[in-house]
């Protein structure tokens, strides 16, 4: 869904007003409503994709890299009884 379809929505209701029946047009505007609760929708999951991106860069700016991290060394052994 894009706004040039919705913007093709609006058009042809406001072509419809005058021509066609009150029903007609209001059945064209609750389809107009609809794709813009679509739009809302894609645009909030959109938000919500950059938010996450955004904390895992601050996350990964935040934290250590691996190459800071101490040298991984031979474990201790452990006698166990």
């Amino acid at each position: 869904m894009n706004t040039a379809y919705l913007i093709t929505q609006l058009l042809e209701i406001e072509q419809a007003i005058g021509k066609l029946e009150p029903a007609q047009i209001r059945s064209m505007v609750f389809e107009a409503e609809e794709s813009v609760l679509e739009l809302e929708k894609q645009m909030i999951e959109i938000l919500l994709e950059n938010e996450s991106v955004q904390m895992l860069m601050d996350y990964s700016l935040r934290s250590p890299s691996v190459s800071a991290l101490p040298e991984a060394g031979t474990p201790e052994k452990f006698l166990v009884n």
